[in-house]
């Protein structure tokens, strides 16, 4: 069968563009089963409305993927499939199908919803339309019946991750989606010559019980690829397409310290002259494991930090304490890597006097890169769940906005949505511009990053998005808390 898939276009401000390793992942297992695959990415593409109609035009099926907040433009593009294509099967998959598989049935003409891990359930479901069949005995979907929303029982997660084919990366251009992503995070590497990065991912699910943390796409159980398994990958990227930066996606890269030590000498005794970056947990850092990341090439690691003040962080059951997070951030710059750290403010709960308690924590660490969020409870997490109960969220709010300058709902005690809006300029002024301001302004890269983003603007809509964002930046000069 001709299968199209379309990535979204998402973040229209962003230069920054990464490779759509579910999608690939999918591609790669239908292409196994001998179907034909086209990706369809609006990110490195840019494509017009014109254009996504003709690519979709010979398609049997087209499957489009989305993340929560991109459930408008989610909806648009399965109603001009649709249109283009009255015969095309649409389906839908990722992390919004998965939360919200009814709506998304309800509010558009899409066929099906795939709920969850991909690959297994797309393949079934591809094999069933192909041959005219029924779906009722298919896992991970849910689809219209009538006028019946059926929601089947959902697919085991694949236990074991090296038996899935490596992303179908020669269906894109990685050239489009290759660059220094090391740089958008201040992070500056000396003598070691151009930057060729790219992301991957070596495990799925987190045993963690974090009430912010969305985890019905992976599951609670960490499942890894072995180490053999990931070396492969990078050395295949390494000579076939010349990447030598490599980014780790993982939510939990390092929960298995003999993975990441196995992984360290596999990437030492094939010789690869590559760098990478991950993301750490403050409980699980050792200085021995540090020590062999950066001798294997690791030069940075982000860190969910959080908040500055222990309670908070008890009730988001992070199960981390301050010290832990001192402890690991001093290892980690001792061992010559670049530590970036994440925080939340307008947690459940949370007062001004605990967000002054995270800014000052976030001063005392000195960290190389921050980035902070106001907190928006995702459904299908345990803070929704509390806030919806509290009364504090409706569901017909649930549709959020993107939450880097904006309040979705306000979960805090003593906090006004502007406290929160003016506590967030805050923090973008003192850790952000203050420190990379002249970065971004003079950053060739970028600039031209930039200027690719204005000139691919295809509506007054998104060039409204783009100048809302400027003007945000802006006013976090002058908008004090």
């Amino acid at each position: 069968m001709r299968i199209h898939l379309i990535n979204p276009r998402n973040r229209v401000w962003s230069p920054n563009v990464w490779v759509p390793l579910g999608l690939l992942y999918v591609a790669a297992a239908l292409e196994q089963e001998g179907h034909y695959v086209e990706i369809i990415d609006l990110n490195a593409e840019r494509l017009k409305d014109i254009d996504i109609r003709r690519r979709v035009e010979s398609a049997d099926v087209v499957g489009i993927t989305g993340m929560v907040t991109e459930f408008a433009e989610v909806i648009r593009l399965v109603d001009m499939v649709k249109n283009a294509n009255d015969s095309a099967r649409v389906v839908v998959g990722g992390p919004l199908a998965t939360t919200f598989h009814r709506e998304l049935l309800e509010a558009s003409k899409a066929d099906f919803v795939v709920v969850g891990e991909g690959e297994r359930t797309a393949v079934n479901l591809i094999s069933a339309i192909g041959q005219s069949g029924g779906f009722s005995d298919i896992k991970g979907i849910a689809y219209r019946n009538s006028d019946k929303i059926i929601v089947a029982e959902a697919m085991e997660p694949i236990s074991d991750l090296d038996d899935i084919p490596f992303p179908a990366r020669h269906l894109i251009n990685m050239d489009r989606l290759t660059q220094n992503h090391f740089r958008n995070f201040g992070l500056k590497i000396k003598g070691f010559g151009d930057i060729r990065s790219t992301n991957l991912v070596s495990s799925r699910g987190c045993p963690y019980s974090c009430t912010f943390c969305f985890k019905d796409m992976w599951g609670t159980k960490w499942r890894a690829r072995s180490a053999k398994n990931i070396i492969e990958e990078m050395d295949l990227l390494y000579n076939e397409y010349g990447i030598n930066g490599f980014v780790f996606n993982d939510d939990t890269f390092v929960l298995d310290r003999r993975r990441v030590f196995e992984l360290c000498s596999l990437i030492k005794g094939k010789g690869l002259d590559v760098i990478w970056y991950c993301n750490g947990r403050a409980n699980l850092m050792q200085e021995d494991l540090l020590k062999a990341m950066y001798d294997a090439g690791c030069r940075g690691i982000a860190y969910g930090i959080e908040s500055g003040n222990q309670q908070i962080l008890d009730s988001m059951k992070k199960s981390i304490t301050l010290d832990q997070v001192r402890d690991a951030v001093r290892w980690t710059k001792e061992a010559g890597i670049h530590v970036s750290g994440y925080f939340m403010i307008g947690m459940l709960d949370e007062t001004k006097e605990t967000i002054r308690d995270t800014i000052a924590f976030a001063k005392e660490l000195k960290l190389d890169f921050y980035g902070f969020s106001i907190t928006t409870p995702l459904l299908g997490t345990e803070l929704y769940n509390i806030a919806e109960e509290r009364g504090l969220i409706q569901r017909e709010n649930t549709l959020f906005k993107e939450w880097s300058f904006e309040v979705n709902t306000n979960l805090t005690r003593d906090c006004t949505d502007d406290d929160l809006v003016s506590f967030k300029n805050e923090l973008f002024r003192e850790f952000h511009l203050k420190k990379f301001g002249r970065f971004y302004i003079v950053n060739p890269t970028l600039l031209r990053g930039m200027t690719k983003v204005l000139l691919s603007l295809r509506s007054k809509e998104e060039a409204a998005e783009v100048f809302r964002k400027i003007k945000g930046i802006i006013r976090s000069y002058w908008h004090k808390a």
